[in-house]
């Protein structure tokens, strides 16, 4: 896995959680994939986390870009992963897994975040402990940021699990959920109606969250209809081949 950074366009805007379309030309032709923004909404830069897929055609060429490579983003940023498709509540629980903790990261350095709830809560599992670096990275960074510090003290909470070696907190997060174990190792309480959630990993695992919270009476919420629970439905219709309006800014 890798975080890059690039520049940030003047003119750009988004909100925490969002995600754009990063283009490169590969073997002559102008391929896009979608990639969560982790840097903060107050950032120069357009920072983003991205694991290698095996014999992966734009990830093979992502992973040998310089400071003198060029990239193409389309400058108007989507997705479902605001804090406006969620009811107001207390607690936020942020459930990921690998690099879809990326948007959860802008999430938790917005001020805003600690604001609207009285806990924020971030569930990250990975298949191996060093996978858990680059949040752990965040995290202290976000210590030395002095306008964010305060807000995010004694709110700010983490759970971190691994599922292929030893570790002090081993599991999925849906046995981490349907065992109790979140609420355990955690020690807080139970979940309740004023809890609030968002999903962001693999399409198996948003499912399996987004059915459990479904059977224990969560409801799905978009931008016009806030409600408990939200997932990444704009990046999966983009995977499902529904097309994305922007328009193109190119930067190197």
């Amino acid at each position: 896995m890798i975080n890059f950074e690039i520049a940030r366009p003047k003119k750009m805007k988004f909100k925490p959680g969002e995600f754009i379309m990063i283009g490169l030309i590969i073997r002559g032709e102008l391929v896009f994939r979608a990639y969560s923004i982790c840097s903060p909404t107050w950032s120069n830069t357009l920072e983003f986390y991205s694991v290698k897929v095996p014999n992966g055609l734009f990830t093979t060429f992502l992973h040998t870009i310089t400071t003198k490579s060029s990239v193409i983003i389309k400058m108007k940023p989507a997705g479902n992963l605001i804090l406006e498709t969620l009811r107001p509540g207390k607690r936020l629980f942020l459930l990921c897994t690998g690099t879809g903790v990326s948007p959860f990261i802008s999430i938790i350095f917005n001020h805003e975040t600690y604001i609207k709830y009285n806990e924020v809560i971030v569930v990250l599992t990975c298949r191996y402990s060093q996978d858990l670096q680059f949040f752990n990275n965040k995290l202290k960074q976000l210590t030395k940021v002095s306008h964010i510090r305060p807000y995010a003290k004694n709110k700010l909470r983490f759970h971190l699990s691994v599922t292929r070696e030893l570790y002090p907190y081993i599991g999925r997060i849906t046995w981490l959920i349907k065992s109790g174990r979140i609420i355990a190792d955690l020690m807080t309480y139970n979940f309740n109606k004023m809890d609030r959630f968002m999903i962001c990993g693999s399409w198996q695992m948003v499912f399996n969250v987004t059915k459990l919270l479904k059977n224990i009476g969560y409801k799905r919420g978009t931008t016009n209809n806030p409600q408990d629970f939200v997932y990444e439905k704009a990046y999966i219709n983009y995977l499902r081949g529904k097309k994305i309006e922007s328009n193109l800014w190119l930067t190197g």
